[in-house]
């Protein structure tokens, strides 16, 4: 990764902390990071409370090819209000613009991590078939695709947003980077424990992989390269070549048949439960997160702070 691709923007820690100046007992417990969890939680309700109702009242409802249609729309205004709602947060209530999902240098950003995601994946896949444990089967419509790119793309962009620019972001500015960083994995992977198919080692697996999405936000703080990554691998893994995705199975371009060790392929769960898999996202997430050292991206707690 060039040093011109990760300078586009320059962002630092302290950039990204509140800048609301609290009054009172009252001000003082709604400033406190972890009380503003909750506030981002109780601004995305509305969104929420949404979805379910054009979900469960509309598109549950109409035939075929209609609630396909309603769906990709509703997908594509969710992915809008996700950012509208999240920088209507940080105005309001942190009294700063949201650096973390500015639009400058976001397209390389993306676009980096995209490629990112979808080596990792592909070469998984090539692995899996030299060794006789992914093998094609048949294909299906090529129309497949838009929508489960836009599916996981608004997917991946809600998950990336809890975990990085609330949970993570939060409890750093209390905690510091290294305390933060093994609560974030622990909440991405309990995040996954109703999930079909999950199993202690298949947490133990999206907690080692998630530094691949923490380390990013840590190296650029910003969403876009974790975010590419995470829709990237998403789309490639299941829309592409219709492995499952942590435990759900979602129809893909390419029908395989899928038969090796479980060690191998990561069973019903997906690739990400591969020790192949897991073991290449370690790697690439550790080297994002000693470059992010370099360059003196990672904050102490705050009692240890100046």
């Amino acid at each position: 990764m060039s040093h011109k691709l990760i300078d586009i923007v320059s962002v630092k820690p302290t950039d990204l902390f509140s800048r609301f100046e609290p009054t009172g007992r009252v001000g003082r417990f709604f400033s406190f990071p972890l009380v503003r969890i909750l506030v981002v939680v109780a601004f995305f309700v509305p969104l929420a409370l949404i979805n379910a109702i054009v979900i469960f009242q509309v598109i549950e409802k109409v035939p075929e090819p209609l609630a396909t249609q309603i769906d990709v729309v509703r997908m594509s205004l969710t992915f809008v209000l996700i950012l509208v709602t999240y920088r209507l947060y940080c105005s309001l209530f942190e009294r700063r613009p949201a650096l973390e999902i500015s639009f400058r240098g976001s397209a390389i950003e993306t676009g980096l991590g995209a490629l990112l995601g979808a080596a990792a994946v592909t070469f998984t896949v090539v692995v899996l078939y030299l060794a006789g444990a992914y093998t094609l089967q048949a294909f299906n419509s090529p129309w497949i695709l838009p929508k489960s790119l836009i599916l996981f793309g608004v997917g991946a962009l809600f998950q990336d947003l809890v975990l990085l620019c609330v949970v993570f972001r939060l409890l750093e500015e209390v905690v510091g980077s290294w305390i933060a960083i093994a609560v974030s994995l622990l909440a991405f992977s309990m995040a996954h424990l109703g999930n079909p198919e999950a199993t202690a080692g298949s947490v133990a697996a999206l907690f080692l992989s998630g530094i691949l999405l923490v380390a990013p936000f840590i190296l650029t703080r910003r969403l876009w390269l974790s975010w590419g990554l995470h829709a990237s691998w998403n789309f490639m893994q299941s829309g592409v070549f219709g492995m499952p995705n942590s435990g759900y199975q979602f129809p893909g371009w390419i029908e395989p048949v899928i038969d090796g060790p479980s060690w191998l392929t990561g069973g019903p769960i997906g690739i990400e439960n591969s020790f192949l898999a897991v073991g290449l996202d370690v790697l690439l997430g550790v080297g994002m997160l000693i470059l992010a050292i370099k360059r003196g991206q990672l904050l102490a707690p705050r009692w240890r702070r100046r």
